[in-house]
């Protein structure tokens, strides 16, 4: 019984990006001022609680992990995390084209010379904002302006099986730099991978540590979402389902992911080494009593829908609800402690409750707020703290 307790935790490790989810009668979760000063969340905080045994001295530099699961997020109200600000007779009037950050980017209000459909970017310059020359497609009509750069975080909630007994409960966060384009309704995003972490309740066992060349390896991913109108007037953020086929030539799925089914073997035709270390698929490391020191070659199949999203009137902020699936295949298992183990891989489940105190939902969501245009990967690592509110708790061990 305790083997296959063990198990499982392997298989819950192994439920990385992939996708998130969460129950339809969840709201998604609200970003308060708190949030903000909240000390707790950073990708570059060694005290997280979600991964503070799965990512202890596996990863360098500001690759080590995130949230000291702070209480404050688990708010499920459907604010959409804008100020409104003071409305009082004796607020003075705001002169929106000053500026006072020197070389800083936004995206205008003056249409394009040569395209209709698109807005340029001004730059601030001795105070004041100044059209550049550089277009953006942003036609956003009577919608927020949700085009530009963005920072988003994917939270998820899991529950790792082996046969019929569920064991491990685990987190995933995945950070996502965002670059979205608009047509009224219509968002198209270029999102990247900057970086993974993972935590599960018992991590003693077995924790799986992603490495920063796994997040490089999955480069960029395109999205189309849209915008909807729901029954109380806000704005909603949708995404149909998107599957995405990992370490795995496209050519062997084609335009069908959804049906293609993962190899177990190595030597594989479609297998393919994404994060070029000479070991098939993309690697993950085992830690813990089972995981010992393992290192893991894997090539997974994920899907995610969006849904019950809330857009902010300035479209500065979007929250929005996730469903997941998540499925990995172990290929190559180099050292640890129990290789059979191991080299089950995962079966991850999404789990739209949780068994952790005071941990209230939502359990499967995105965060996603606007941050300077033209911002990088490495700016939403070393900012995390001051971009998203504090992750829901989980447990310290």
């Amino acid at each position: 019984m305790k083997k296959s307790l063990v198990l499982l935790t392997i298989s819950l490790l192994f439920i990385f990006m992939a996708s998130c989810g969460g129950g339809s009668s969840e709201t998604p979760a609200e970003k308060t001022d708190n949030d903000k000063s909240d000390s707790a969340e950073t990708p570059d905080d060694k005290t997280d609680t979600a991964d503070s045994t799965s990512d202890t001295g596996a990863e360098s530099g500001s690759d080590t992990g995130s949230d000291t699961g702070d209480t404050n997020t688990t708010d499920s109200g459907s604010d959409t995390g804008s100020d409104t600000g003071d409305t009082g007779a004796d607020t003075a009037p705001v002169d929106s084209n000053t500026c006072s950050n020197e070389g800083e980017l936004r995206v205008g209000d003056t249409v394009c010379p040569d395209n209709p459909k698109g807005l340029l970017y001004q730059k601030c310059e001795g105070g004041s904002w100044v059209d550049t020359e550089e277009c953006i497609l942003c036609d956003h009509g009577e919608y927020p302006k949700v085009c530009g750069t963005y920072a988003q975080k994917m939270w998820f909630t899991s529950v790792s099986k082996i046969g019929p007994i569920s064991a491990a409960e685990g987190w995933t966060r995945t950070y996502f730099l965002i670059e979205q384009e608009q047509e009224q309704d219509k968002v198209h995003a270029k999102a990247t991978y900057c970086k993974i972490t993972i935590g599960n309740d018992q991590s003693g066992l077995l924790a799986i540590v992603m490495p920063q060349s796994f997040a490089d390896a999955l480069g960029t991913t395109v999205k189309e979402s849209k915008l909807v109108t729901n029954a109380d007037g806000t704005i909603g953020f949708e995404q149909d389902v998107l599957w995405e086929i990992r370490a795995i030539d496209p050519n062997c799925y084609g335009d069908n992911p959804a049906a293609y089914t993962l190899p177990t073997e190595p030597n594989n035709e479609c297998v393919q080494d994404w994060d070029n270390d000479e070991r098939a698929g993309l690697t993950v490391n085992a830690k813990g009593s089972i995981g010992g020191n393992a290192s893991l070659g894997m090539v997974e199949k994920s899907s995610s829908t969006i849904y019950n999203g809330i857009v902010s009137d300035d479209g500065a902020t979007i929250y929005a609800l996730v469903d997941w699936t998540d499925e990995q295949k172990i290929l190559v298992v180099e050292g640890g402690s129990d290789t059979s183990v191991l080299k089950l891989g995962a079966n991850n489940q999404q789990q739209n409750s949780s068994k952790q105190p005071g941990f209230t939902g939502p359990f499967n969501f995105i965060q996603q707020f606007k941050i300077p245009e033209k911002s990088d990967c490495e700016y939403i690592r070393n900012n995390a703290l001051t971009i998203f509110p504090a992750d829901p708790p989980v447990p310290l061990e």
